[in-house]
């Protein structure tokens, strides 16, 4: 726990910043973190992965994940940025209740899962 609450409260502060269009940041672990990133001209949700906290076969297994269940994770985008971090890139639905379900996709196509327990709440 931080000086700022849980790990659940941090998770909704950083989806109320999202839903209110502020830069966000939100740290799960040690080179795992989320945060708005734009697109072109789309605004969306980011996953970030450090290299030093990939797993391995980690991006193999994303991409095999991604592309396997092709529909259960439409909308993903996967790339590794200049740092070497795996990047899943998703544009923020219209729906701003969705967030916190998208995060919670995302994770799971990374194999975070326990990540997504931990701070849901």
């Amino acid at each position: 726990m931080s000086a700022h609450g849980t790990p659940a409260d941090e998770r909704q502060v950083f989806l109320d910043s999202l839903v209110g269009g502020s830069a966000a940041h939100l740290t799960l672990a040690p080179g795992v973190t989320a945060s708005s990133l734009q697109a072109g001209t789309r605004q969306g949700l980011a996953l970030h992965v450090a290299r030093e906290a990939l797993q391995a076969s980690q991006l193999q297994n994303v991409l095999e994940r991604r592309f396997e269940q092709a529909v259960a994770f439409d909308g993903c985008f996967i790339y590794i940025d200049a740092q070497d971090a795996l990047v899943i890139w998703h544009a923020l639905p219209p729906q701003r209740n969705l967030l916190n379900s998208l995060l919670s996709r995302m994770l799971s196509l990374a194999n975070l899962e326990t990540l997504d327990a931990r701070t849901r709440g």
